[in-house]
């Protein structure tokens, strides 16, 4: 709601206020009147008068003292006052009434288009004086909040360089082409030049020739995205070559503040561990070779030898029989023959479990069903076969997908709790895959995380060893479920 001037109006004849209100009605302002000064001083106190038209004659307070009273406290700011009177014929009379605060007289009787045109004058001017009282209040709470954005805004840019000049790590600000603006002590310390060196320098004068497109790439990213991270070589100025980390964030449209931290050790560190995952890797296979070649041997000898052995003693068992006649002695010597062949027949397992020859002879297929069919019928297990027929891999794979698959089938006989195992050989693009899921209780990601789990660690190793992978995980149905995936120019 607009707040309207208030305009005082003194007389102390009733007709003659009766008569004022109708004229300034039409005027946009606040009436107040009054019969004599008490009740005019009574009736405006706390309240700003935009104008006063005060009668001059008038009983026990005549309009100048009423004038007077009306300003006496208002030393700048004083309420303009028009007089109205019958006569006025003495100038002591009008220099009277300017000294008490008059701005102009109306003669009675009072003219209406005289009285409204000069109110109309005094009101814009009280609105004048109101909007450059309310724009000086403005500008002065404008002043006052810019004093205070100053105020944070130094001590935001005290902030900033203590934090810059005290971070721990290398700080520094360049501009879109790369020039140093600002660095701090740490960031001198790692690059080893001083302040005033780096200062007139940019980061291609100590970015390695090698690296240089790559760095150079980064800056651009982050001049574009506003944000860039990356691991870089710089050169020191002793001339060695180190590792950095560089994070970079847009300032403005032509300044970048980084930091950066000397890598190099942790890279050094890296590469170490690097190269003795490669000697480890190298080991396994040259442990796991050796492994497979003492297996062949073994089981070589124990075909050859004891297998020749065996046989031979079933042989001369069947040549004594033939030549004894008590029952007893054929009795026992049933019993011996009778335990030979069932030591030939371990003897054959064995010697097919530490060397396969159907691998060789027959492929990975008919190894896969022969081997998949005795664990079956040995451990009760259900298994369902899913293999692409003409799969033709070298013999090294095909023994590597053999003990994995074989690993996989004894650790479910072992723990799994299964009674059905679904087994599948694909050719997918430029990969083999085989997959293994089974029924039972599940692995838990605690049991695949273990340091123990040696038998995972193990299969992974030799899928390593092809440039594949090994995956393991518990499947939707709540069994165990077992990925390998080699290419086929490795296999």
């Amino acid at each position: 709601m607009k707040n309207l001037p208030n305009l005082l109006v003194v007389d102390d004849a009733e007709e003659n206020l009766l008569l004022l209100k109708n004229i300034i009605n039409i005027a946009d302002v606040n009436l107040v009147k009054a019969l004599s000064g008490a009740e005019a001083l009574e009736k405006i106190e706390g309240i700003e008068l935009a104008l006063a038209i005060i009668d001059v004659q008038m009983p026990g307070m005549n309009g100048y003292e009423l004038a007077l009273k009306i300003n006496e406290d208002r030393s700048g700011d004083k309420v303009p006052i028009i007089f109205i009177t019958a006569n006025l014929n003495y100038e002591m009379e009008l220099l009277k009434g300017y000294n008490s605060g008059a701005v102009d007289y109306i003669f009675k009787p009072v003219d209406r288009h005289i009285l409204l045109c000069k109110i109309n004058v005094f009101l814009g001017l009280f609105n004048l004086r109101q909007t450059i009282y309310r724009d000086a209040l403005l500008l002065k709470k404008s002043a006052d909040e810019l004093k205070k954005a100053n105020v944070a805004l130094k001590k935001s840019e005290e902030k900033y360089r203590s934090y810059i000049d005290n971070a721990p790590d290398g700080a520094f600000v360049v501009d879109e082409t790369g020039k140093y603006i600002e660095v701090n002590e740490a960031a001198c310390k790692i690059t080893g030049y001083s302040q005033d060196e780096l200062l007139k320098m940019s980061i291609s004068d100590i970015t390695t020739n090698e690296l240089l497109t790559d760095g150079l790439a980064d800056f651009r990213k982050m001049m574009k995205n506003g944000t860039s991270k990356s691991e870089l070589i710089f050169r020191h100025k002793n001339g060695d070559k180190r590792w950095w980390s560089v994070e970079a964030v847009r300032l403005t449209e032509s300044k970048f503040l980084g930091f950066t931290k000397d890598i190099t050790s942790k890279k050094r560190d890296e590469e170490e561990l690097k190269n003795s995952l490669v000697q480890l890797h190298l080991l396994t296979q040259y442990i796991e070779k050796v492994r497979e070649n003492e297996r062949v041997s073994i089981s070589r000898e124990l075909h050859d030898d004891l297998g020749q052995s065996l046989t031979a003693v079933k042989i001369d068992l069947g040549l004594i029989r033939q030549n004894v006649s008590d029952q007893d002695v054929i009795l026992k010597i049933d019993k011996v023959s009778a335990l030979v062949r069932e030591t030939i027949k371990t003897v054959q397992r064995l010697t097919s479990q530490l060397r396969p020859e159907i691998i060789d002879d027959l492929g990975i297929e008919a190894a896969i069903e022969w081997y998949t069919k005795e664990f079956a019928i040995r451990n009760s297990i259900e298994v369902l076969l899913n293999m692409d027929p003409g799969i033709v891999i070298s013999p090294d794979a095909s023994l590597i997908v053999f003990r994995i698959m074989q690993e996989s089938l004894t650790n479910i006989a072992r723990h799994a709790m299964a009674t059905k195992v679904d087994m599948g050989l694909h050719k997918t693009g430029e990969s083999i895959f085989l997959g293994i899921s089974d029924n039972g209780i599940g692995i838990t990601e605690t049991q695949i995380n273990s340091n123990k789990s040696f038998g995972i660690k193990i299969m992974k190793e030799r899928a390593l060893s092809l440039g594949g992978t090994f995956d393991i995980c518990r499947n939707k149905r709540g069994g165990t479920e077992v990925q390998l995936v080699i290419p086929l120019n490795k296999s």
